[in-house]
């Protein structure tokens, strides 16, 4: 048990933090990229296909709040390391919605 304390603690210490800083920055630029092409695309016409984000969109501030506040709980909480899947997959959430909207300003 004091082993796996040991373990735990040195991914809780301020030298794990600030080595993990740009990746914990990242992960909140993509959420929050995520969030303004997500308002962006719905403005212009497109349906939000996530069920989840589609019943925050009558109020902004929970939106707001579900794609600002729990990434920069889940970036302060969580290693540095175990947020590369995240960054990776919110490239390419962003890169499809890029995709997508060139698709429909360029018929």
């Amino acid at each position: 048990m004091a082993t796996l304390l040991a373990q735990l603690r040195q991914y809780f210490t301020i030298a794990e933090f600030k080595k993990g800083i740009a990746f914990r920055a990242s992960y909140i630029v993509l959420q929050m990229a995520d969030y303004f092409m997500t308002v962006f695309a719905k403005n212009a016409g497109f349906e939000e296909m996530n069920p989840v984000m589609r019943g925050m969109f009558g109020s902004p501030l929970e939106m707001l709040a579900f794609k600002l506040l729990i990434p920069l709980v889940i970036a302060v909480l969580v290693p540095a390391k175990l947020l590369i899947p995240a960054l990776v997959l919110l490239l390419a959430i962003i890169g499809l919605n890029i995709k997508e909207l060139i698709v429909f300003v360029m018929p």
